[in-house]
């Protein structure tokens, strides 16, 4: 019997240990473009964050969770991992906030989760699976909603060729620490999401400059052992469509 590709695993814990808790990183994400298309799709369709309840899966330390509960969102994360779910609580305790953490496998969870939120989301999550499974995930964002509820979800841009090479590159030296990564285009997302019942909104995407500096320029100093720059958010319409970040909102009906 042929076998089809094995999904690779990382070292989350590890990548996490190492992994600075910068305290200014909240506010540098509320100025990305895929924090801002958020905030206008939640006030356009809920007008307010206020008393929604939220959900982000594969979380890591709940960034953006946390941006919602800073405004007002009753937050909930879902990591197979303790350690990003102990860190996020020191780190939204720091701005007077406090999420409910569930330990667990997005594939399996708790049956009184379902049907319960007002947004699903996660970042850099669905891009690790195979095969079905790539369906799976984002079958698993939609259980979780509440009927006209929004799946947020962001993902590396298959076309964005600055991630492309990076990525090779550590592929090829044998250091690449992120196991399995098959990124998406904005149409296998849209079309998995249509085959779960739901309906995508058109895609945004992050800064084309932004992925350049992140994935470009901040690798070279790494190595170098210099301080990375930080990443510029400016908008260039239609070389955006390059960059690294892609959000795809899914509506279930």
């Amino acid at each position: 019997m042929t076998r089809g590709p094995v999904e690779q695993p990382a070292d989350w814990d590890m990548h996490w240990r190492a992994t600075k808790m910068d305290p200014g990183v909240l506010a540098a994400e509320a100025r990305t473009p895929r924090w801002q298309a958020q905030e206008r799709l939640v006030r356009e369709h809920f007008r307010s964050f206020e008393g929604l309840e939220v959900i982000e899966i594969g979380s890591g330390r709940g960034l953006n969770g946390l941006l919602y509960g800073t405004r007002g969102a009753r937050a909930t994360l879902v990591d197979e991992s303790e350690l990003p779910l102990e860190q996020a609580k020191e780190i939204w305790g720091a701005h007077g906030v406090e999420p409910a953490v569930v330990k667990g496998d997005v594939f399996s969870l708790p049956p009184q989760l379902h049907g319960r939120f007002d947004i699903a989301m996660s970042f850099g999550l669905c891009e690790h699976f195979l095969g079905e499974r790539r369906r799976e995930i984002i079958r698993a964002h939609l259980d979780l909603l509440k009927p006209g509820g929004i799946a947020m979800i962001g993902v590396p841009n298959a076309n964005a060729p600055v991630y492309r090479a990076w990525k090779a590159v550590l592929t090829r030296r044998g250091t690449w620490p992120f196991g399995t990564e098959v990124p998406f285009t904005a149409a296998e997302l849209s079309r998995l999401a249509r085959e779960c019942g739901g309906r995508p909104l058109p895609a945004a995407y992050g800064s084309f400059v932004g992925s350049i500096v992140n994935h470009g320029v901040n690798q070279v100093l790494s190595k170098l052992g210099r301080t990375a720059l930080p990443v510029p958010q400016v908008r260039v319409p239609g070389l955006d469509r390059l960059a690294y970040e892609l959000l795809v909102p899914i509506v279930r009906p």
